[in-house]
């Protein structure tokens, strides 16, 4: 289900500056870990873990991203529902329908402010999110303060709407609204987003004349992303993790690659 583990964790014992931090909000606080690069100032990226919350797979990105060269922020967005009672998927999607979607947005709102005036950042904020955190990007990217770059790994542009979210990143208001460049990437066998939808969703951006890229990898599904050169789908998580940083690099007007 999405990013349940890490399978290949980042190993060569390099040094990580690694931190917990608690990020206020307009009524208590958001926890998270941030991560630094060994080169600062730097641009920054708020890292938005799936359905599964925080675990070993979005620690193993953030570090990753410190590598690359980025300040990076990875909070608990299920810090209100606790953590899960059991491994089962029903109590995972039993959280996560839990979690009131414009909250979560001001909480996303609230981050990305408290990294752009990080001490050691550079000023200009990205955002990366995956599955159910590839949603929340997307429609965060069409809010105020809009990140400097959007990416997300196989968002829902469109499903079934709920009391606790009823946004959806295709609606018409949200593609009208987009203020971010955006790039997203899904697998084309990936049937709980639906091709239809994404191309539906890629029809509205291009009526508004909104910057975006999407990238469809065939013969894959859902939840592709791993560092396992041994797993069926590493050249294409490969080719979208050059993508991405790429992408960053442009996006947020600082070399890191360097």
């Amino acid at each position: 289900m999405c990013h349940d583990t890490c399978p290949l964790p980042i190993s060569g014992g390099e040094a990580i500056d690694e931190f917990p931090v608690e990020i206020p909000l307009s009524s208590g606080t958001l926890p998270a870990t941030v991560t630094l690069p060994e080169r600062q100032p730097a641009p920054a990226i708020l890292l938005i873990h799936d359905v599964n919350g925080v675990n070993d797979f979005y620690r193993d990105v953030a570090r990753r991203l410190a590598l690359a060269g980025y300040i990076t922020a990875l909070p608990d967005f299920f810090f209100r529902q606790g953590p899960l009672a059991d491994d089962r998927r029903e109590t995972r999607t039993a959280r996560m329908q839990a979690m009131e979607q414009a909250t979560t947005l001001l909480d996303i709102e609230s981050a990305l402010i408290w990294l752009r005036h990080h001490e050691h950042a550079s000023g200009q904020v990205g955002t990366i999110g995956f599955c159910m955190g590839g949603t929340l990007v997307m429609l965060a990217a069409s809010r105020d303060p809009a990140p400097a770059a959007t990416v997300a790994y196989y968002g829902f542009p469109q499903r079934e709407r709920t009391p606790m979210a009823p946004l959806l990143p295709s609606d018409e208001d949200e593609a009208v609204n987009l203020q971010s460049p955006i790039l997203v990437f899904w697998g084309t066998e990936d049937a709980g987003v639906g091709m239809d939808n994404v191309d539906r969703y890629e029809a509205q951006l291009e009526r508004y004349g909104k910057e975006f890229e999407f990238i469809r990898y065939s013969g894959i599904g859902h939840g592709f992303m791993t560092f396992d050169q041994g797993a069926p789908a590493f050249s294409q998580s490969e080719d979208s993790w050059d993508r991405m940083l790429r992408f960053l690099d442009e996006r947020l007007a600082q070399s890191v690659a360097s």
